[in-house]
């Protein structure tokens, strides 16, 4: 990996926390969600590992966001018990999360977990990426919603039913202006352009700063998302 880092780096906050930490540091004025870099735990010590680092960031932080994939918690692994082991470590870590004044959010991953991972996001109390490529997201926001979850609107980063890029940004201006907590994590320009009437937006580390700059300085909430990690 760090041979790979150099040429990744623009986009990687860097290889462990400790070499995360001065990217992090340097965002003041924008909310930060931190990521650890995987998905698919496929053992027990997987599992441990991606606790571990994640308790290692609600100790290092107050007032912070961390994004987690509950595949990264088990949700896949090969056991009879994957949902209650997900949920277990999922609960230890929402109940650290606050007592650091800090809040988790849940990464959306493939048709697979969808409806497990909105189901923990209610359980837990914690936000909800959706995915508007995804056939069931009206449902699923209805959910979160009714439930006061806040929501990641993204256009979708895995292979869902809908395909076409059209049909995606239609759907995404669709969810966008459904009335509660959603955060427009975009950096489609044709999508912003129409949604310039929101007020909290998300940008990947390193993408787009000059519309993370612009949009701050028009007393936007802006939101950088951090990943790190091999």
């Amino acid at each position: 990996m760090k041979l790979l880092y150099p040429l990744a780096k623009r986009f990687i906050a860097g290889y462990n926390l400790k070499s995360a930490k001065p990217a992090i540091n340097k965002l003041q004025g924008y909310g930060v969600t931190i990521d650890y870099v995987g998905e698919m735990s496929t053992t027990l010590e997987d599992v441990q590992n991606a606790y571990s680092e994640y308790t290692r960031i609600l100790n290092l932080y107050t007032n912070i966001d961390i994004s987690i994939k509950p595949s990264q918690l088990g949700l896949l692994i090969d056991t009879p018990n994957a949902w209650g082991l997900c949920n277990a470590v999922l609960e230890r870590l929402a109940s650290h999360a606050r007592l650091r004044g800090n809040t988790i959010r849940l990464d959306m991953e493939d048709s697979r977990v969808t409806k497990d991972t909105v189901n923990l996001a209610v359980k837990h109390n914690v936000g909800c990426a959706l995915q508007a490529n995804h056939p069931d997201t009206l449902t699923h926001m209805h959910t979160l919603l009714t439930h006061n979850i806040p929501i990641r609107l993204v256009k979708g980063a895995y292979k869902e039913k809908i395909t076409d890029i059209k049909d995606i940004r239609d759907y995404f201006l669709i969810y966008a202006d459904i009335e509660g907590d959603i955060t427009i994590a975009t950096h489609d320009e044709i999508l912003l352009n129409q949604l310039s009437h929101h007020d909290k937006y998300e940008f990947l580390y390193g993408v787009r700063r000059d519309l993370q700059t612009k949009l701050r300085s028009q007393n936007k909430k802006v939101t950088i998302y951090v990943p790190y990690g091999e």
